[in-house]
């Protein structure tokens, strides 16, 4: 009788208790805006126009893995997706080009140290905590299109070449994998982490500070929930 429960007082405790670490699944929106631009062509007659989106438009994706074998600290890290649609025209003498509807894209790790600020224990059910980090970052962005590669796709005539190809061509340039934006920054980081069972449920708020990956921005915000399992 004692033998058994021992055994059920262990089966019954939270597995987290005794994880190493967990992984799972991750979604959330970044908040950042991005107003329709009119780059500066310099040619009377001759616009550009890229469309307005943000990151509301859409749910951030993404997995994470941390460690917490580590003392005083945890490391994570997290690999993640985002995109968002808008509109791109473009007109010169010759006259306008069909819209281009294309999207802004962008993939990105991060790699976080994290350490328990507060912590929260109920017996048998689950717990809790409130940590904060910080850490780097890369990215992988589509660009979007300016006055200089829309000069160069029209032969370098930018008032008199002919849009009527330009469509195409602007479209298989922006997807090329070749022509991404490859960015680096840093990031802050705050969250709440509960433990029920084997499960991990996260939500947290993530500060990042990196160029070239959203338009005019060199900063931007995003709140995450996360769902995995102890390891």
């Amino acid at each position: 009788m004692k033998k058994l429960i021992v055994v059920l007082f262990f089966a019954i405790l939270p597995y987290s208790i005794f994880a190493i670490g967990g992984l799972g699944f991750q979604l959330g929106q970044n908040t950042f805006s991005v107003k329709e631009s009119y780059p500066e062509t310099g040619i009377s007659g001759v616009t550009l126009m890229n469309g307005a989106f943000s990151g509301s438009d859409g749910l951030s994706l993404g997995a994470y893995l941390y460690i917490d074998l580590i003392p005083f600290f945890d490391v994570e890290v997290e690999v993640n997706a985002q995109g968002s649609l808008y509109d791109i025209e473009f007109q010169n003498n010759f006259g306008p080009m069909p819209k281009l509807g294309f999207a802004w894209a962008s993939g990105n790790t991060y790699t976080t140290v994290r350490k328990k600020i507060i912590g929260l224990s109920i017996p048998f059910l689950a717990g809790a905590q409130l940590h904060a980090g910080a850490g780097f970052n890369t990215h992988s962005t589509v660009p979007v299109a300016d006055v200089e590669l829309v000069t160069s796709l029209l032969g370098g005539n930018l008032s008199g070449g002919d849009p009527g190809n330009l469509k195409q061509a602007l479209k298989e340039y922006l997807e090329d994998d070749d022509n991404r934006v490859e960015a680096e920054g840093f990031h802050i980081q705050t969250g709440l982490q509960f433990n029920v069972l084997m499960l991990d449920a996260f939500l947290l708020y993530r500060h990042t500070f990196v160029e070239e990956v959203v338009p005019e921005a060199k900063s931007f915000g995003g709140v995450k929930f996360r769902l995995g399992f102890g390891i």
